[in-house]
């Protein structure tokens, strides 16, 4: 196996791990939201399947990327997630908008105390991420007409641009009462442009761009994590009422997803 071989394969062992990491994050949000409405529907649970099913199937794959049948059982897996979570996104839409009283007319109401409409869309995402990496890990060079790196980008490009958009949204339902509320609107949505642009038209000095946005991402993730969390506590009763606050409060791992994504961006432009 070549130096160049073997970084590919590293590089996509741990985007394997991420794409566990991040399917963790998304699930444990999601458990609360459905818990928080009581799992009015039994496919309310097919994400924890479908998940649970991609971080056991990424983690083995990462651990023994040269066993045939793991790479076969994580695209499987991954698939399922990317089908359950345009299932889940169907049902967010069509229950948490479309059969609500006043329906589109109060759209902007039920983007910003419904159902999370962009949440489902991330497990999808997750999944095909772990498709990529199933493929690299296979080692084979391309996805979707693109090379591996352009199409973890493009990826990496579209998971933050939807983190942004859920965040404004849910932060504009909070009226950026904190200045730090508007952070993903920083350097989170100029990695999404500056992904784009590598993607297009790579060039040395947009990588260099690209890799510092990414570094503010991630940071920004960490500092939003620790605020939501934060914000949680503050919640009347604090940690004496735990469950409620957790469910009531603002989504606790939702900004940590903002340095997950970054870290595939880091994980690709610095090792493939």
């Amino acid at each position: 196996m070549t130096g160049t071989s073997f970084i590919g394969l590293y590089a996509f062992q741990w985007i394997a791990l991420l794409t566990a990491g991040l399917t963790s994050l998304l699930l444990a949000d999601a458990l609360a939201g459905h818990y928080r409405s009581g799992f009015t529907f039994r496919v309310q649970y097919a994400p924890f399947i479908s998940g649970g099913l991609l971080i056991i199937a990424a983690v083995a794959a990462a651990v023994a990327p040269n066993v045939a049948w793991l790479n076969t059982a994580l695209r499987g897996a991954s698939w399922l997630a990317v089908a359950s979570g345009l299932v889940g996104f169907g049902f967010h839409h069509y229950y948490g908008i479309v059969k609500k009283p006043g329906g589109y007319k109060w759209l902007l109401h039920y983007l910003m105390y419904g159902a999370p409409q962009l949440a489902p869309l991330a497990l999808a995402i997750v999944g095909v991420l772990a498709v990529v990496a199933a493929r690299g890990l296979a080692g084979e060079v391309s996805f979707a007409g693109l090379n591996m790196r352009a199409a973890l980008l493009a990826l990496v490009a579209v998971a933050l641009a939807g983190a942004v958009l859920q965040a404004t949204i849910l932060h504009y339902r909070g009226a950026f009462n904190n200045p730090a509320m508007y952070a993903p609107l920083t350097a989170p949505l100029l990695a999404v442009v500056a992904s784009i642009w590598m993607v297009v038209a790579p060039n040395s000095l947009i990588l260099f761009a690209l890799t510092i946005l990414l570094w503010l991402t991630f940071l920004l993730g960490f500092i939003g994590l620790g605020m939501h969390l934060r914000g949680f506590e503050r919640q009347m009763g604090g940690l004496y009422v735990s469950l409620f606050n957790l469910l009531e409060g603002p989504p606790a791992w939702a900004p940590a997803l903002f340095a997950g994504f970054a870290t595939v961006g880091l994980v690709t432009v610095r090792l493939l």
